[in-house]
């Protein structure tokens, strides 16, 4: 019994002594693998204090931010912040449309997903700026003679499990340059997304105000054929008395005729609009709920052009061109990074044995560092022709950014410019409309009394309707002008 006591106290004291075996050589391991990583990670961060890192920092671009009066029609250099959709539009029916669309419409729904998509892309790369920890484990088994094992044949069992850690030490950028590049096109995206936004409710609030011109014009179209109608059932009745030639009865047949085709051709673009208006809203064709009819509509010019600097900051694409801009930027750093040496690091901890029942032993237990430098040499100016391809593209997007730039100027003066010279127009064609309609007045009233021929009641009959459909399209021009200049700016939300 004592020999028996001795000898299982024997065991534990050689387990003892093996789990603290292990436990040192583990230690050992890990402490290796964590100065290697500590001394790297100083070297690293030395680097990035000196700035090694090629290809430089990026400067936002400022084209056209010096110009002191980029809109010669704009009567007020004030600025103020712009108002949102639902406070610029006052209809109730139209605001509706517009939050069905920013919640429905599919192009809408096809950028937010763009720019999550972004959002994911930067997030990988980002990732690409720290160590990467993996797992490896591999059970094996074979027979193989001594010639064989001799030239690396496996004979018996093998068992592996071990971790793995990898870094690329970013010391030239390489990394860095691809994240601030990704992060850079996810909030051009963004950008874009907002652009589609602003788009969407400009179009939706021009479409309305269009369908409404058409149901004025509509309503005009059938308000004078009733009238004309009834100018032909009177003539007829003095045709077939005596009292008037048939030309007068054949001519007011006519003028009917000229109206009554005009109805169908506004219904048909009545559907049309509609059904652009359904799609906008991402819905199936049907009925479009009015609401205030154009000549109701409270807008005016409450937007104010603002200046240059502020308008760069409104656009949403010249934000978005000015991120892809400094993407492409970074883009070329990370072109230049490739011709510099790309440095590397693998720390491996596990364990290997021939039995699974000894693998988790000290016997069995192994670490591994190593480090590992690549770079080109020679490769025919493949690296200096992509650096270079990357430099033009940088040229092309900036001049992208330029053009939107312009583009935008010209946006906001033509707004302005249309909203003042379609009230002129406005104003004239009220006076024209009321003129024209004393006129018919009157012709209808020396008509009667035979004063003059049908022939100069048709001439008046034809101002006064011409008069109205140009009112109601000069009008519906003007509420798109409003919505033009909100949408050149920016917009609001």
């Amino acid at each position: 019994m004592e020999q028996l006591k001795f000898k299982r106290e024997e065991d534990i004291d050689m387990k003892r002594k093996n789990f603290s075996e292990f436990h040192a050589a583990t230690l050992s391991g890990m402490n290796s693998i964590l100065k290697l990583m500590m001394v790297i990670a100083l070297f690293f961060g030395m680097i990035v204090i000196d700035g090694c890192v090629v290809g430089g920092r990026y400067h936002p671009q400022t084209f056209g931010t010096d110009s002191t009066s980029a809109y010669p029609h704009n009567e007020k250099k004030d600025s103020i912040t712009l108002v949102r959709w639902v406070e610029l539009y006052k209809d109730e029916a139209l605001n509706r449309l517009i939050k069905t669309a920013l919640d429905s419409n599919r192009n809408l729904l096809m950028a937010t997903a763009r720019v999550e998509q972004a959002r994911e892309r930067a997030g990988i790369v980002w990732a690409n700026l720290w160590p990467s920890v993996g797992y490896n484990g591999t059970a094996s088994t074979g027979t193989a003679g001594k010639d064989a094992q001799s030239a690396g044949a496996l004979h018996g069992n093998n068992f592996q499990a071990y971790g793995v850690l990898s870094w690329e030490l970013d010391l030239f950028g390489k990394v860095r340059h691809a994240n601030r590049s990704a992060k850079a096109q996810f909030l051009s995206e963004i950008e874009n997304r907002n652009g589609v936004q602003v788009s969407l409710i400009a179009q939706t609030a021009e479409l309305y105000f269009l369908l409404r011109d058409l149901d004025n014009r509509l309503a005009i179209a059938e308000r004078t054929l009733v009238s004309r109608k009834e100018n032909t059932r009177l003539i007829s009745e003095r045709f077939n008395k005596g009292y008037v030639p048939e030309l007068d009865k054949l001519q007011a047949e006519q003028q009917e005729a000229t109206v009554a085709s005009n109805i169908p051709e506004l219904k048909r673009q009545i559907i049309e609009v509609e059904n652009a208006l359904r799609v906008i809203i991402g819905q199936n064709p049907g009925q479009i709920i009015r609401g205030l009819e154009n000549n109701s509509q409270d807008l005016g010019p409450a937007i104010p052009a603002g200046l240059p600097s502020q308008l760069l900051l409104r656009r949403p694409d010249i934000r978005a061109a000015e991120k892809e801009v400094e993407s492409q930027f970074n883009n070329v750093g990370v072109a230049k990074a490739l011709m510099f040496p790309t440095i590397s690091l693998t720390g491996l901890l596990g364990f290997a044995s021939p039995s699974l029942e000894t693998i988790i032993t000290d016997a069995g237990f192994l670490t591994s560092a190593s480090g590992n430098i690549f770079g080109p040499i020679f490769e025919f100016n493949k690296n200096r022709r992509r650096m270079r391809e990357q430099k033009y593209r940088l040229i092309e997007v900036t001049r992208f950014y330029e053009q939107t730039v312009l583009q935008a100027f010209s946006d906001v003066d033509n707004s302005l410019y249309s909203y003042r010279s379609y009230d002129e127009q406005l104003q004239i064609l009220n006076t024209q409309v009321a003129a024209a309609t004393k006129a018919l007045e009157l012709s209808n009233a020396r008509y009667d009394y035979g004063y003059t021929s049908y022939l100069e009641v048709i001439i008046q009959e034809d101002n006064l309707y011409a008069a109205e459909l140009q009112r109601s399209f000069v009008l519906q021009k003007k509420l798109t002008a409003v919505v033009s200049l909100y949408k050149s700016l920016g917009g609001g939300w």
